[in-house]
């Protein structure tokens, strides 16, 4: 990252906010009302308190190793050669998962949006501007999202006004039908999506470290405040069914507004909102996986790495999203458990293993 002038409070909370929505404003809705049914929004509200936590363990591993990155803090709780290799895991993830969500904006572009437009051409645009932003570095990312946030609420706040008229508050009704075990695994599922972990590798880059917990816990309440309304209302307005059965829910309730045939047709500016906070979360995860590389093979610069990552990103989306029956199964049975392996396992060992060192050395002090 070029510019180490330091990330404001305002700027991390912006991004930590454009992470949590990311691809998730559009897909959580569906896949929550699968397991959840009628409760998905409550199961949205838990999944919201499961990320709080997580952020909790994490900014507690980060005062542990104050001053670090993510991956610096995998080599100091595990060691130099197993720290590497585990960062190199952890790199592995963050590339799988930019190639799928690269994958995902493709096959949301052309199958709702542009039909005609050949998948790669979209991926290959969205990833020049990723590019530009990975040059530019974290800071410049950061003054974007301040310029992007507050676009970002006012067409959220336009889109959540005009479908209040269409509420029917019997769609979410009988409330607990199924007991709290549907609506937990829904939340640990949805929880896995967020993929908070990487704004560990920007976290030491904020003025004031203290001030930036708060950031960090502030925009994981607010992006999860976002994602609950909008499976709230995906429930009153669609039913449970249609958006269950949707694989965009979201889209489809943004395209049900119509006051007076004069308001219409607005799905542009969920369109919007979305394109604008999943460009954040693949900025972020880019950097991050440049960051990661400089650290374990300790490179003077990253630059020239740019190019043949963005190559690298655009064959994984176009060899592991296949087809949405291929991903909705990897995500229903796979993704969840191994993300939760680099989002809870890890940081969890780290704090662990961090623990038991400061404990055997206040009794090696002692005696």
């Amino acid at each position: 990252m070029k510019d180490r002038s330091g990330i404001s409070l305002r700027q991390f909370y912006i991004m930590t906010f454009g992470l949590t929505i990311g691809t998730s404003i559009l897909v959580i809705p569906s896949g929550l009302a699968h397991t959840a049914r009628e409760d998905a929004w409550i199961a949205a509200l838990c999944s919201l308190l499961i990320n709080l936590v997580m952020v909790v363990l994490y900014l507690a591993v980060a005062r542990l190793y104050p001053g670090k990155n993510l991956y610096e803090m995998l080599e100091a709780g595990f060691g130099r050669w197993l720290g590497k290799l585990i960062s190199l895991l952890y790199l592995f993830y963050f590339l799988i998962l930019t190639g799928t969500l690269l994958g995902d904006l493709g096959f949301f572009m052309t199958s709702e949006i542009l039909p005609e437009t050949p998948v790669e051409a979209i991926q290959i645009v969205f990833l020049t501007a990723a590019v530009v932003c990975a040059s530019l570095g974290i800071v410049v990312l950061a003054r974007v999202g301040e310029l992007l946030f507050p676009w970002v609420l006012f067409l959220f706040l336009i889109l959540v006004l005009a479908l209040i008229p269409k509420i029917e508050w019997n769609h979410i009704k009988p409330v607990l039908e199924g007991g709290f075990r549907p609506v937990l695994l829904a939340a640990y599922q949805s929880s896995m999506y967020q993929e908070l972990i990487v704004l560990l590798t920007f976290l030491p880059l904020v003025k004031k470290p203290r001030s930036g917990e708060r950031a960090f816990l502030l925009g994981t309440f607010g992006g999860g405040v976002i994602l609950t309304v909008i499976v709230l209302l995906s429930l009153l307005i669609l039913g449970i069914e249609q958006t269950e059965n949707s694989t965009f829910p979201a889209y489809a309730l943004a395209k049900t507004i119509n006051i007076g045939n004069i308001l219409q047709r607005v799905e542009g500016i969920l369109i919007t909102i979305w394109v604008l906070t999943f460009f954040i979360k693949i900025s972020l995860l880019y950097l991050s996986i440049l960051k990661g590389l400089q650290s374990v093979f300790h490179l003077k610069k990253q630059d020239y790495l740019i190019y043949p990552l963005a190559v690298l990103f655009v064959i994984i989306a176009w060899n592991t999203y296949i087809n949405t029956v291929y991903v909705n199964e990897i995500i229903a049975k796979v993704w969840g458990n191994f993300a939760f392996i680099y989002l809870v396992f890890f940081p969890l060992l780290v704090y662990g293993i961090a623990l038991i060192r400061r404990k055997l050395a206040a009794s090696a002090a002692k005696s």
